[in-house]
């Protein structure tokens, strides 16, 4: 697979890509992706006050996220723990859009659906659409998108952006050095989990993957 690399002569770079708290949707298993515009559930607002208070003693610069609003919700809510954070939206950072998929909630036949889509990705064909929606190829080009801007305005800064699930697994396995879309499945994002990618200037290093240490009070 490509490696994707942005060259510069920047200090070193940390960003944070978290998850949204739960949605109803989340809680249900039904199928959410950009074409859904849900918010936080009452255990999703408890989740992202639990990330904030988690990123309260961290030196952020700025906090990003897609302009889904279960994404806004929960970047609202970290930045209420921080001092004078610039919070910024970012269209390229919003879920995957799963088509005629959207809205569907779990029975056999989804399920089936589903994984005819999921054998697709797995076999290489990245390139495969879900019906109605958008390809793999779709996303990371977004994904790719959208970490170039934000190392691109915020060299040496420490960033979060608040995303997605699906899109975390393109985004981190597309940029990261040592991993290709091929390791997707292998990729958790649970609800505002937190992922630690440092950019020395050439390569995105994944330090933390899916961290929910800050969950711990409320599971």
């Amino acid at each position: 697979m490509q490696r994707f690399t942005i060259s510069t002569d920047a200090d070193t770079t940390v960003l944070y890509f978290a998850r949204h708290g739960e949605t109803e949707y989340n809680r249900k298993g039904i199928v959410q992706g950009s074409g859904i515009d849900s918010i936080l559930n009452d255990t999703g607002r408890r989740q992202a006050d639990l990330l904030g208070r988690r990123f309260a003693a961290e030196s952020i610069d700025a906090v990003y996220s897609s302009t889904l609003a279960r994404a806004r919700q929960t970047a609202e809510i970290v930045a209420s723990h921080l001092s004078g954070v610039a919070r910024r939206e970012l269209d390229d950072l919003k879920e995957m859009f799963w088509g005629r998929m959207e809205g569907a909630p779990p029975s056999a036949e989804r399920n089936q659906k589903l994984e005819q889509i999921k054998a697709k990705w797995r076999d290489g064909q990245y390139g495969h659409a879900v019906p109605g929606g958008e390809s793999i190829l779709d996303v990371q080009s977004r994904a790719v998108r959208a970490a170039q801007q934000i190392v691109g305005t915020a060299p040496g800064q420490t960033v979060l952006a608040i995303t997605h699930g699906r899109f975390l697994r393109v985004l981190l396995s597309s940029i990261c050095d040592g991993y290709d879309l091929s390791q997707m499945a292998s990729l958790g994002h649970d609800n505002t989990c937190v992922n630690r990618v440092v950019f020395n200037g050439d390569l995105f290093t994944a330090e933390i993957l899916n961290c929910t240490a800050h969950l711990e009070p409320v599971t």
